[in-house]
């Protein structure tokens, strides 16, 4: 669990500190309308998961069903991501609740940043993200990885190592250049 300088943090325990106008419409102004409507009820859900309890987690049954089945976008509310969230063309991506991305990350169309499912039924934890990271289009991050500030992913990498900050993965499996 990370806490930003402005005393928010996601993820169990969640804790909103911003005025609920300022929560939904923290990564407005960085996005296109498309990416605009499932970032807001992302961030409207978040807010109703965290504070208004047993409606709050019905309500997110809702938004699961219409955003996976309907926009292909799996955004849990456990999800901690930081502002300015920006998503180039908003279908198949698929983040992990337990995942922890930074501030001002782009996500292209299937990203998958997950856990590993081992053999025996056990997730593995699930990547932190660093802020001003980029993903290339179907690119898929999974396993206990951390990806530093600024790094970038490219198009249908798969990454299961650390990213240092600034680096850039590619290939498959992902080899990190600095």
């Amino acid at each position: 669990m990370r806490i930003d300088s402005r005393g928010w943090q996601m993820a169990r325990g969640t804790q909103i500190d911003l005025p609920l106008r300022k929560w939904l419409f923290q990564d407005w102004g960085v996005n296109a309308w498309n990416s605009r409507f499932v970032l807001f009820n992302f961030r409207a859900t978040q807010y109703l998961y965290a504070r208004a309890g047993l409606l709050g987690r019905l309500w997110a049954i809702g938004y699961r069903l219409v955003t996976s089945l309907v926009l292909t976008v799996e955004l849990p509310p456990e999800l901690s991501a930081g502002p300015r969230l920006r998503s180039f063309h908003p279908h198949g991506i698929v983040i992990h609740g337990a995942a922890v991305l930074g501030a001002d990350c782009l996500l292209r169309q299937n990203v998958t940043i997950g856990a590993i499912t081992r053999r025996n039924g056990q997730d593995t934890a699930a990547p932190t993200i660093g802020s001003g990271v980029e993903f290339g289009a179907n690119c898929v991050v999974v396993g206990k990885t951390r990806i530093g500030d600024r790094a970038r992913i490219a198009a249908l990498a798969l990454v299961t190592v650390d990213v240092p900050e600034g680096a850039t993965a590619s290939g498959n499996p992902a080899s990190v250049r600095a």
